[in-house]
């Protein structure tokens, strides 16, 4: 039988000294980590007074530990050091009781070898639950002076401690300087960073939370950044002999907004400064408004976009006085809603940008800051704008300025003025350029050079539903003036020509429209009152809390403005008419606003005479009250009573009267909605005087025939001149004795004459001839007053509505004492 002997596998020479080399090692490693820890465990007040007189001779301040313990298996084959309430205080400790820093608990891991060479190399450091403070009090005492390395005169060895990972835990730094009202504050949630050593450089990777409470270079003005959440995962350089800390441009997040950020810190003595660039490729408006001061937010989180912008920010500053940082920041969007004081700018397309040393030298702040907006094409209540530059100065006191043209339909006009005008045709060309405050309420001022000219357009009046079939409208802005070219306007039977101004329109307009006065001066061929009746009808009344609420919109504030203003205008008409009414070379001035219509003075060619009046309405009512002051000369009595409508009654028409009139006029009474006079509303008195008066187939005067007369001509009565003076009151006119004497018949009468129902007159009818009356009169003989047989009749209202003579042998009808009693 074969037997094979099996000779187990001997491990070449070289491989058995390799590993009884590796494990001899290992376990002299293992003898020195223990002994180290023996020796920290069993050393710990000597190396706590070694550790804090070594940072005592590079710092001043009360530097102190509470408490080292070894950290073996923490840090295995590094040897781990954790202390204990670690700090460093100032000499005044105990007057603010606060330290430079202050920390729960500092781990340290050291590389064995490196503690043996006598340059000890930290591969890791961990500070956790602590606070640095930096702080200057209201004295000017600062505790800064601790971060100052002590002049030794020792010559220590080039070599510094090396730190290749650190890990800082809920560490929140401070630094408050009262005397320039300054605090930046963040608390350090986590940050892990491995550092790597190359000669003077250091370079560092480290992911990064930390909470920023605000960053506030002027508290009186608001922080920066306030209660926003930072994560980045930040790459950073730091050379040591240029005393330059760089963070090349790399991905943050702020909230939940990506941003780039790079920047660079130079702390060198006599070069202490920053730089910092921030770009993002989208961000929301709000969002971006949130990360400034209060100060500046205030005033520009008025406006709005509806979609994100791009923008790029740049800061540079110094860590020294003069110590506000130069900001240039810069956005760009497209096809964006931009909502602004105006109004909302749709589909706004524009680049944009900040900068708060606009002079250089005059520092740098609100003041001196500008926002630029370029190149700005968008939609403004449906009108198509272009502006190539708007810049607002300085946020302090905001002054705007801004060049804008556009050309459009005029239809466009009704959203931004529908209130006020509604187009249905023509076109409009808008250049302005402005030069003023951004609210309404601003000292300011606001200042406007250019126009809006308006071609061919048709257009409703709305607020008294006035229409014009035809207008052509020439408005320049000069200044704060608003004044009116050579415009015409057409209705369907009118037509006017127009220039005017209305001084500091733009300011009173911002301010207090109310305040607002346009004098114009209008000639027209043609004018028809009956289209303008609107004039004069009930307003839409709005209450004083939705008036508050619309006054900042165009529109509401434009209708407001038409509403509340003071108008003057002087007019020139050849021809007037309204209904049956016509006069000629009309002349008068037109001053309205809110509460009243006035003419003072008006004259015109009527009815063969003249007419010159004054007349005041109060429109805004259901009723419209006016008075009426008149003098008439010369007038063609009946066209007066066809002018006038025959005084809206029936008896006695244009018809019916012929002569010449002149007399005094002053009442006044009531128009309704329709511009007709309320009859009964009338009120005053009038005086007059009538030559060459004749009464032409009188309907009252015939039916007198049926009691007398029968065979005299009362068709036609030419009869002797005529004055009185007439009181009205209520519609109703009061008529003292008034004796008509012609060839056919002699007649007295008295009593109530009324538009509406109501006439009781007294009519007294002597039968003598009067002839005879004549002949005595030639004889140089009085007349027989009432001497002879008299006729006594009653005119009063038939059951047609007409007046009627009736038989009065009672004589019941008004006598002179009765008629002055009604």
């Amino acid at each position: 039988m074969n037997t094979e002997s099996i000779t187990a596998r001997k491990f070449p020479k070289w491989a058995k000294i390799v590993s009884i080399v590796l494990g001899s090692l290992f376990v002299l490693l293992v003898l020195l980590w223990l002994l180290a820890g023996w020796y920290v465990n069993s050393h710990k007040e000597a190396l706590l007074k070694k550790i804090t007189t070594y940072v005592s001779e590079h710092l001043d301040g009360q530097f102190k530990i509470g408490d080292m313990q070894p950290a073996l298996f923490k840090g295995f084959p590094d040897v781990s050091l954790e202390l204990e309430d670690v700090s460093l205080g100032d000499s005044l400790i105990g007057v603010h009781h606060r330290n430079l820093f202050q920390f729960e608990s500092v781990f340290a891991k050291f590389n064995l070898f490196s503690m043996l060479s006598g340059h000890p190399h930290i591969t890791k450091m961990t500070l956790k639950n602590g606070q640095i403070n930096l702080f200057t009090d209201s004295s000017g005492y600062t505790n800064s002076y601790l971060l100052n390395k002590k002049n030794r005169k020792k010559k220590t060895s080039p070599r510094q401690m090396e730190v290749s990972a650190y890990q800082l835990e809920n560490i929140l730094f401070t630094f408050d300087h009262k005397p320039k009202n300054k605090k930046i504050q963040f608390l350090i949630v986590n940050s892990a960073g491995a550092v790597k050593h190359r000669g003077q450089m250091a370079y560092i990777v480290a992911p990064t939370e930390i909470h920023i409470n605000q960053l506030g270079f002027n508290l009186a003005k608001g922080g920066y950044l306030v209660n926003k959440e930072f994560k980045s995962k930040l790459h950073l350089s730091y050379d040591r002999q240029k005393g330059i800390l760089h963070l090349p441009f790399q991905a943050i997040r702020i909230n939940q907004t990506n941003l780039k950020v790079g920047a660079d810190f130079q702390f060198k003595t006599g070069s202490k400064g920053f730089t910092i660039i921030v770009e993002s490729p989208s961000i929301a408006y709000k969002e971006a408004v949130s990360y400034l001061s209060r100060s500046i937010a205030d005033k520009i989180q008025k406006f709005n976009l509806a979609k994100a912008i791009s923008l790029q920010v740049s800061l540079k500053g110094k860590f020294q006085y003069p110590d506000t940082p130069l900001v240039h920041a810069r956005w760009q969007t497209t096809k964006n809603d931009f909502q602004t004081n105006f109004g909302e700018l749709k589909d706004a397309s524009f680049a944009g940008e900040f900068n708060n040393e606009i002079y250089p030298g005059k520092g740098r702040g609100d003041a001196n800051s500008a926002i630029t907006v370029n190149h700005l094409s968008a939609n403004y209540m449906d009108i198509p704008i272009v502006a190539d530059s708007i810049r607002l100065f300085n946020l302090l006191h905001p002054l705007l300025d801004f060049k804008m043209t556009s050309g459009f339909p005029v239809q466009r006009l009704n959203t931004a003025l529908s209130h006020t005008f509604n187009f249905t045709k023509g076109s409009a060309d808008l250049k302005v350029d402005y030069h003023g405050g951004i609210s309404t309420h601003d000292s300011l001022g606001h200042s406007i050079v250019g126009g809006l000219k308006i071609k061919d357009a048709a257009f409703t009046y709305v607020p008294h539903n006035v229409h014009f079939s035809e207008g052509n409208i020439d408005l320049d802005f000069n200044g704060a003036d608003l004044i009116i070219n050579n415009s015409t306007l057409s209705t369907g039977k009118s037509d006017m020509q127009l220039h005017g101004i209305a001084k500091q329109f733009l300011n009173v307009y911002f301010d207090d429209p109310q305040k607002a006065a346009f004098e114009w001066y209008l000639h027209s061929d043609t004018l028809n009152l009956a289209e303008f009746k609107g004039l004069m009808q009930q307003r839409q009344i709005r209450s004083p809390r939705q008036q508050r609420r619309q006054h900042h919109r165009v529109n509401e504030r434009l209708a407001y403005l038409m509403e509340k203003s003071r108008m003057k205008v002087h007019a020139s008409i050849d021809r007037l008419y309204y209904s049956s009414f016509t006069a000629s070379q009309v002349k008068g001035d037109l001053e309205m606003d809110e509460n009243s219509i006035v003419l003072d003075p008006l004259s015109m060619n009527f009815a063969d005479g003249s007419l010159e009046a004054t007349l005041k309405m109060e429109p805004g009512s259901q009723d419209v009250p006016f008075n009426l002051n008149a003098n008439l000369a010369g007038i063609n009595t009946s066209k007066l009573f066809y002018g006038l409508e025959n005084l809206g009654q029936s008896t006695l028409t244009s018809k019916n009267i012929a002569g010449q009139f002149s007399g005094k006029i002053n009442i006044g009474g009531r128009l309704n909605n329709q511009s007709d006079i309320v009859k009964n509303s009338l009120n005053g008195k009038a005086s007059f005087k009538l030559t060459g008066g004749q009464l032409i187939n009188f309907a009252p005067f015939k039916s007198i025939q049926k009691f007398v007369f029968k065979k005299r001509d009362l068709s036609h009565i030419a009869f002797a001149p005529v004055s009185n003076v007439l009181t009205i009151k209520n519609g109703k006119v009061n008529i003292p004795q008034m004796d008509i004497a012609s060839s056919v018949i002699n007649l007295s009468i008295q009593g109530i004459y009324a538009f509406g129902p109501g006439t009781d007159l007294g009519i007294v009818v002597p039968l003598r001839n009067p002839k005879k009356k004549a002949e005595r009169a030639a004889k140089g003989l009085k007349p027989r007053k009432n001497k002879g047989i008299v006729l006594h009749l009653r005119a009063v209202d038939g059951k047609d509505g007409k007046v009627k003579i009736v038989w009065d042998p009672l004589r019941k009808g008004p006598d002179e004492d009765t008629a002055e009693d009604e």
